[in-house]
């Protein structure tokens, strides 16, 4: 018994290190989505124009992300794997939308 109670802890702690290492990197995610907005603030109007989709669409798939994390903890023994799989997908959508829209902002700074 001793042996399925200490795998059942350690895929616990397994877990909560996925859910931890989501969390920090959407923390980091969060914090260059602030610094992007800045940049795009102080480009000025067509610039903020032009990119308005793209950083809504940012800001769409970082909540959404964010708001899987309660499910990975709460459902960690039963879909844990899934729903990482997914948050880590949109976390990935995330970075192609971020940088194309970083693209975008470069390209108005050099015309």
């Amino acid at each position: 018994m001793a042996d399925v109670d200490g795998a059942d802890r350690s895929e616990v702690k397994s877990e909560d290190g996925v859910v931890e290492g989501l969390s920090r990197s959407l923390e980091e995610w969060r914090t260059r989505i602030d610094e992007l907005l800045v940049h795009i603030d102080l480009a000025g109007h067509e610039v903020r124009d032009g990119l308005s989709k793209q950083v809504e669409l940012i800001e769409n798939i970082y909540l959404a992300a964010r708001s899987q994390l309660p499910d990975v903890r709460r459902d960690a023994t039963a879909n844990v794997k899934s729903l990482c799989e997914g948050t880590e997908k949109l976390v990935q959508d995330l970075a192609e939308v971020y940088q194309a829209a970083e693209a975008a902002l470069s390209r108005s700074h050099a015309k």
